[in-house]
């Protein structure tokens, strides 16, 4: 029979194909040997073969009907790769594993039936068989090897059945029509490119059960719109999404820990997220380059905000770092240019290099106490900050100064080690507020101040801030904190030597960033030591009120001692006006107030 393969028994042992009557090739049990004619066209393999050899039908072109049946267990490595005109498959139950490349470029499959009780596909099993429409996965198969439909551009429906464990990596990668899929509960890992390059995939539906989301998953899953990342997965990969810029809402639940570099960068159509309190670490790039992001929201137990987690989110307006960040990476929040509201909470420790540089919409920035260190042009090009407060004024200030208020001329109020140390690079020497129009530092000095003005009664409160706004180089926040304000000036010499031992002379102006050469060097004066003066102003008058509230609290003490020795009469004795003020500040008269020094 011309173009036709027929199978004859010869022997208990061997079998024999023939071709138009005549002997072509021998099929021995172990089939380690097999090499079938290129020109054959329809193949039936008998129930007596268990395993199809290695490469048995590779480059079989013209290919087109393939039978097997019942009692075939495995189908080896390449066994049919390149059969271009192959149609159809359909493999019987007993089949349990499929080799590596077994079907690899079949360009011509359409139609695919897997029946239950294959286990494992193997890698790259279908890749490249471009023509495969739809696939269902039986819930006999456990395992998806690495790419195992990988370049299947044609593949639209694809259902995956619960009992599937793993799906290796790039198993869809570039499965370019594939429009939907839903993860099986039993799936707990997705491998690296699992899904990448799905370009249609608008819906994927991930269930409780998925542990781990492998290194780009889902990269350049164009058409995805909405993700919801299930409470059980603990882990989500390096780039898991990257370049997904359709998404548009993105639900991280609790349980999740880990988010890798990358995973969302580039999703530029996103426009809110928020970071559930079990994420300890954003890593690298996190959300690199979202530039529609416009509400951001990071919950208590984050830890560590990794580098460039937030570079270019130009949307962005206001960020609040939670209380248990200590480390704000190098580069996180770098250009974004809108950022107009930026609060750091007591716990942050460290601030990386171009930290907030470029984010030239910012005015005002507060350092809290807890930060030792401002990393290499932290704010750098800020083009409209023009106030940063320090509430580390207990470190950044001589405290021998700040006790006695003014002493002598020659001791400054700050401690140029600590500041220096805060604000300028060891090995560069580079400005942490470089090209910022800065002119004023302010450093919190509450605790030996405003500690003293709390005791005072609200009255006296008032009055003494009231005094403290007038006066040169000292603010007083709304909730009271005292500032001490430094001017930040640029020097720059006169002379053509600029070696320190130089006699010429320098100028001094104010930092204005297009006006900045690289001779210019910043400093934090306290010129003509008008901040210490006003700290001891400040000094005076709160021991102005002290002594004048001592006195009321002095003749309101013996009153009481006149009521406790005088029976009714003395309850009947007039109170004094300013008793009246002190019982109404302290909510009833219950003992002895005691002196505010």
């Amino acid at each position: 029979m011309d173009d036709q393969l027929q199978q004859a028994a010869s022997q208990p042992e061997v079998f024999l194909l023939y071709k138009g009557g005549q002997v072509t090739e021998e099929l021995r049990r172990s089939l380690s040997h097999v090499r079938i004619v290129p020109q054959a066209t329809r193949v039936r393999v008998g129930p007596q073969v268990k395993e199809i050899a290695n490469g048995a039908f590779r480059y079989c072109v013209r290919l087109t009907e393939l039978q097997f049946n019942e009692g075939l267990e495995v189908i080896g490595e390449h066994s049919f790769s390149d059969c271009t005109s192959l149609r159809s498959v359909t493999l019987p139950p007993s089949v349990t594993r499929l080799g590596q490349w077994a079907f690899y470029r079949c360009s011509g499959l359409v139609e695919l039936q897997l029946n239950e009780g294959l286990q494992v596909i193997g890698a790259n099993a279908f890749c490249g068989c471009t023509a495969l429409r739809s696939l269902t996965l039986p819930s006999s198969v456990t395992e998806l090897r690495g790419s195992a439909f990988n370049l299947c551009s044609g593949l639209v429906e694809l259902q995956l059945k619960e009992g599937l464990q793993i799906i290796g990596s790039g198993a869809f990668w570039n499965c370019k029509s594939l429009q939907s899929v839903t993860v099986p509960s039993t799936v707990t890992e997705l491998g690296w490119r699992a899904f990448c390059g799905c370009k249609n995939l608008a819906e994927a539906r991930l269930v409780e059960g998925l542990r781990c989301i492998g290194e780009r998953a889902f990269e350049d899953c164009l058409a995805l719109r909405c993700v919801t990342i299930p409470s059980t997965v603990t882990e989500l990969c390096r780039g898991a999404f990257y370049g997904c810029s359709g998404i548009k809402e993105l639900r991280l639940n609790e349980g999740l820990q880990v988010i890798g570099a990358d995973a969302f960068q580039k999703c530029t159509a996103l426009q809110s997220v928020s970071i559930p309190s079990t994420i300890k670490e954003l890593g690298p790039c996190t959300f690199y380059n979202c530039s529609n992001l416009v509400e951001l929201q990071l919950e208590e137990g984050l830890r560590i905000i990794g580098k460039e987690a937030f570079h270019n989110i130009t949307s962005l307006r206001s960020v609040s770092i939670p209380s248990t960040v200590t480390l704000l990476g190098e580069k996180a929040f770098i250009h974004c240019s809108n950022l107009i509201e930026v609060r750091l909470n007591e716990g942050l420790q460290s601030i990386g290099g171009d930290a907030f540089a470029y984010c030239s919409a910012l005015r005002s920035v507060t350092v809290p106490s807890t930060v030792t260190k401002l990393g290499d042009t932290a704010f750098s090009d800020c083009s409209n900050l023009s106030e940063v407060i320090f509430l580390d004024g207990k470190r950044l200030l001589d405290q021998e100064f700040v006790e006695c208020g003014f002493g002598r001329e020659e001791q400054g109020l700050l401690n140029r080690e600590a500041l220096d140390k805060m604000l300028f690079d060891e090995g560069s020497m580079d400005f942490a507020f470089h090209g910022c129009p800065l002119i004023m530092l302010k450093i919190s000095i509450s605790w030996a101040v405003s500690e003293r003005m709390a005791r005072l009664p609200l009255e006296c409160k008032l009055s003494l801030e009231e005094r403290i706004h007038y006066l040169r180089r000292f603010e007083v926040l709304q909730d009271g904190e005292v500032l001490a304000c430094f001017p930040v000036v640029v020097s720059r010499a006169t002379g053509d030597n600029t070696d320190d031992d130089s006699d010429e002379e320098s100028e001094y102006y104010l930092p204005y960033p297009d006006d900045e050469t690289e001779d210019s060097t910043y400093e934090v004066l306290d010129t003509n030591f008008e901040t210490a003066r006003s700290l001891y102003q400040v000094h005076k008058l709160i021991a102005f009120y002290e002594l004048k509230e001592s006195s009321i609290i002095i003749e309101l003490a013996f009153w009481k001692a006149m009521i406790d020795q005088g029976g009714d009469r003395a309850c009947r004795a007039a109170i004094p006006g300013p008793a009246k003020s002190l019982l109404m500040e302290y909510c009833g008269f219950t003992g002895f107030l005691r002196p505010a020094f």
